[in-house]
């Protein structure tokens, strides 16, 4: 079905509407302005009772015989109501006056006739007929979208591979500003002129400055551009912009909801992997500066201040092939030799290494308002084992012996306790990490 519009209305040939104002002599888009509903009165002003786009049908009592009715009042009554049209039922009171069309020329308000024989209840239900197809057509569009936008993600660079789908599935421009107000990617690649990439960077430094999740819509010339933040407020990861010959309609703008929200997760992955990058490099530079005190020779560790992470291993790999000898021959000439060398407590890997009492004093830190309020450690045992479980309440209940409702609980507690948001993937690592020192298991 096609969308509502006054033209799609007098097309209905059972309907026998008749257009009183010639085509001609009405704004061009007047009658292919979307509809939004059909409604009748015959209230001398019905304005508080419509909507824009909404098109009116009335028999004209309001007006009675005279031929000194206030037609123009009316009408511009309608006009700025933003009423798509009007319908009215001639010959049920009277037939359509001469100076009502005339005052509806002079706003560029479509008016049409209505024939006796065809009740308003049948333009209506056309009407919301063609309303509720198109509604329809959106909702299939915005799923079939979301779901294009959902594949995406699984590729290799997920995130410029979900804006590009966006775009084409929006038919419009997107943009990526940064969290430092500057546009990082656009798709299509150069589809941002210069002047719209400038307006773009302002009003996105704008909505980040405000430090809080926000929605903007500015003008470029003739394309309407909308941002929307991604991240939660305090901890704004960027802006996702978008522009086009108009605003989105909400089916769209749920498709483009989802995309920031998967924008969002991915910012927040890659600024924890990056966290994690630096870590390693500190770690492994004390390493081997530690190795170098032991007079293991492996070059100047200064110059990986900068390595990547691939370079690194291959330094750590180093590192870890010295201590093993270094440890093997400590075994060798006697156990208390080597026993210096164990660390115990915390596990292997990376966190051993940063396990000392500067570290685990900074996680008592952070676990003080769950400690206080958590004297049991029940709270602590259950968000542990839930987090070692990658968030899944079933398994995690499973291995506590608890209701997983119970589990989801305390989870929630703990949340609030530690006024953190466990739905972002840095402040679990982060409790995670916390936990693990504190227990030293």
């Amino acid at each position: 079905m096609p969308a509502p519009t006054v033209r799609v209305l007098l097309a209905r040939r059972d309907l026998g509407l008749r257009l009183l104002t010639p085509a001609d002599r009405l704004p061009a888009d007047a009658l292919d302005a979307e509809v939004s509903w059909v409604h009748s009165s015959d209230l001398a002003d019905p304005t508080p009772f419509v909507i824009p786009g909404q098109v009116l049908l009335t028999t004209g009592t309001q007006f009675g015989r005279t031929s000194d009715s206030d037609y123009d009042g009316y009408v511009a009554r309608l006009a700025a109501a933003e009423v798509a049209g009007l319908g009215f039922g001639t010959d049920v009171v009277r037939e359509t006056p001469d100076g009502l069309a005339e005052s509806c020329l002079l706003v560029g308000l479509p008016l049409f006739e209505v024939p006796y024989r065809t009740p308003f209840i049948a333009v209506a239900r056309y009407a919301a007929d063609l309303v509720a197809e198109q509604a329809y057509a959106r909702n299939t569009w915005a799923l079939s979208a979301q779901r294009a936008v959902s594949l995406a993600a699984l590729r290799a660079d997920g995130l410029s591979a979900t804006l590009a789908e966006l775009s084409r599935q929006l038919g419009r421009w997107v943009a990526l500003v940064n969290s430092s107000g500057a546009v990082d990617r656009v798709f299509p690649a150069r589809a941002l002129t210069a002047s719209a990439r400038a307006s773009v960077e302002s009003e996105a430094a704008r909505m980040l400055r405000g430090r809080r999740r926000a929605a903007s819509t500015i003008v470029e010339t003739t394309t309407v551009v909308s941002l929307q933040t991604i991240g939660a407020s305090d901890r704004l990861l960027g802006v996702l912009a978008h522009g086009g010959d108009d605003e989105v309609d909400p089916a769209a703008q749920q498709v483009v909801t989802g995309v920031v929200a998967l924008a969002g997760l991915a910012l927040e992955h890659g600024r924890a992997l990056e966290s994690a990058h630096t870590a390693m490099r500190d770690v492994l530079l004390r390493a081997l500066e530690d190795a170098s005190s032991l007079g293991l020779e492996l070059g100047d560790p200064s110059g990986l201040a900068g390595a990547d992470v691939t370079a690194l291993e291959r330094s750590a790999s180093r590192v870890a092939a010295k201590q093993r000898s270094t440890i093997a021959a400590a075994q060798a000439s006697g156990p208390a030799s080597a026993s210096g060398g164990d660390r115990r407590g915390i596990g292997g890997g990376l966190l051993a290494t940063l396990d000392d009492a500067d570290a685990r004093a900074r996680a008592s830190a952070l676990l003080a308002p769950l400690s206080a309020h958590d004297s049991d450690g029940v709270l602590a045992d259950s968000l542990l084992a839930w987090l070692e479980h990658n968030g899944v309440y079933d398994a995690a209940a499973r291995t506590l012996g608890v209701h997983r409702h119970t589990l989801t609980a305390r989870i929630r507690t703990a949340e609030q306790t530690l006024g953190r948001d466990f739905g972002s993937f840095a402040d679990r690592a982060e409790v995670w990490t916390a936990l693990r020192f504190a227990r030293r298991v």
